[in-house]
Order: C-alpha cells, then sequence, then structure tokens
C-alpha cells in the first residue's frame, strides 16, 4: 500500500502487510520512549494505554473510511415482541433489511414515530433504536428475518494473537501512548510525538479519498398511491 507520512492508506496490498501483536506493539513503545522500567510502566498500563488508543483508531477510521469496519448478520423477530437485540459486538446500528422475498430496507424514524402503529401488529416497516435493541413499527405478527448492517465495537488487542487491523496503522497506536508517557513524565519530546499524530490523522482522513466510494445516497421518491403506511402523500 502507498505511505503517506509514515501511516499506510489502506489498500488491498496493505491487508497482506506483515500483522502485530499486542506485545510487539508494547515493546515498540517502551523502546522508543525508553520505558524500560517495568515497574513504573507496568504492562497493564501500556495495555490499556494501547487499547484506549486503538479504539480511538476504529472510531477515526470509520469516520473517514465510511464502513470499512462494517459487517452484518440476519436477526429473527418474534411474533408479538416489540425489538430485537443488537448483535452482541454491535457499536452502531447503519442498516436493518427485512426479509420478503428479497431484503427491503426497513427506515429508521425517530422515537417520536413510535405511537404511529398504536397497538397493532404486521410486518414491520421501520425502526427506530433504543437502549434495549431495534425497535420495530410495527409490532410483528410472525417471524421475520432481519439483516442488521452495524459497525462493530473495536476488538481487544491480543497478546500473542496478531490483530490484521494495524497494516501499517500502527504508529497511531505507538505515537498515542508515547504523547501519554512523555506528559506524565514531561518529556521535552512531547510536542514533537503531538506533532506526529497530527500527521498521522492527517494522512488516515487522506486515504480515505483515494478509496473507491460508491455514490452518494439519494432519497427514494415514492409516487402518490403509495400503499406505504410511512407515505404522507406530501412528496
Amino acid at each position: 500500500g502507498a505511505r503517506l507520512a509514515g501511516v499506510f492508506v489502506i489498500t488491498a496490498e496493505a491487508i497482506q502487510m506483515a500483522e502485530l501483536t499486542l506485545a510487539q506493539i508494547r515493546q515498540t513503545i517502551r523502546d522508543r520512549g525508553d520505558y524500560q522500567n517495568t515497574r513504573k510502566f507496568t504492562s497493564t498500563f501500556l495495555d490499556t494505554q494501547a487499547q484506549q488508543a486503538f479504539a480511538k483508531f476504529w472510531q477515526l477510521v470509520d469516520t473517514t473510511h465510511s464502513g470499512w469496519w462494517d459487517t452484518e448478520t440476519t436477526v429473527t423477530t418474534t411474533n408479538n415482541v416489540a425489538f430485537v437485540a443488537t448483535p452482541t459486538a454491535c457499536w452502531k446500528v447503519n442498516g436493518v433489511d427485512i426479509l420478503d422475498g428479497e431484503y427491503r430496507e426497513l427506515r429508521q424514524v425517530s422515537r417520536a414515530e413510535r405511537n404511529r402503529y398504536s397497538a397493532t401488529t404486521d410486518k414491520p416497516s421501520a425502526y427506530y433504536l433504543s437502549a434495549r435493541g431495534i425497535e420495530l413499527l410495527a409490532t410483528p405478527n410472525a417471524a421475520y428475518t432481519l439483516r442488521v448492517l452495524y459497525t462493530p465495537r473495536a476488538p481487544a488487542l491480543a497478546e500473542s494473537q496478531p490483530r490484521e487491523w494495524f497494516n501499517g496503522w500502527e504508529e497511531y497506536v505507538i505515537v498515542s501512548v508515547l504523547c501519554v508517557l512523555d506528559e506524565r513524565e514531561g518529556s521535552p519530546q512531547l510536542n514533537d510525538r503531538k506533532d506526529s499524530l497530527v500527521e498521522i490523522e492527517k494522512s488516515v482522513r487522506q486515504g480515505a479519498g483515494e478509496r473507491r466510494q460508491q455514490e452518494p445516497e439519494y432519497l427514494n421518491l415514492r409516487e402518490n398511491g403509495s400503499v406505504d403506511p410511512w407515505y404522507d402523500g406530501d412528496y
């Protein structure tokens, strides 16, 4: 993959790059910052900081490289139960489809629309999100298959099992943790590290523009006479 300011642009080639373990990341932090005192800078402390930095990196990539981490799964509704739980590893729900011969998108609506179907049961046409999961409108009157497109939470970095998500981007995690340690120790390198982190973030954002993206989403215009219960007849 192409390298910009010390990080790799996410490409098919980058996926083939060598993978790194948490142990290797931790050792790099110690070596580069000369933080070898394991009593003062315990492995547990470094691991916690690395995981937090990785979570920020995960969110940055999700924001700039829309859909990069997305995955999907299917769930089944229960008759007369108005919701389904989100997938266990779900961080953000990005879309819900219902199998109706073929998958058809359910529209996400605001909670202000929660009473639109009153107490009726039917095949769901829309949803909104709550603490308990995906709230369905109308309440299902049978078992329906839903396909949930979602962004998972940042996975835990493993001590010995490599994580392919770095792919040359591990510099973000390393420099982020070094910034924490440098600030704690009053290191004169702190400002330079912060500048490096800004450049890495800039490269991540620039890399997003080099991905081949589909066209923007458009509103689906609906014709008059639509049987869709969410059609108001005013557009």
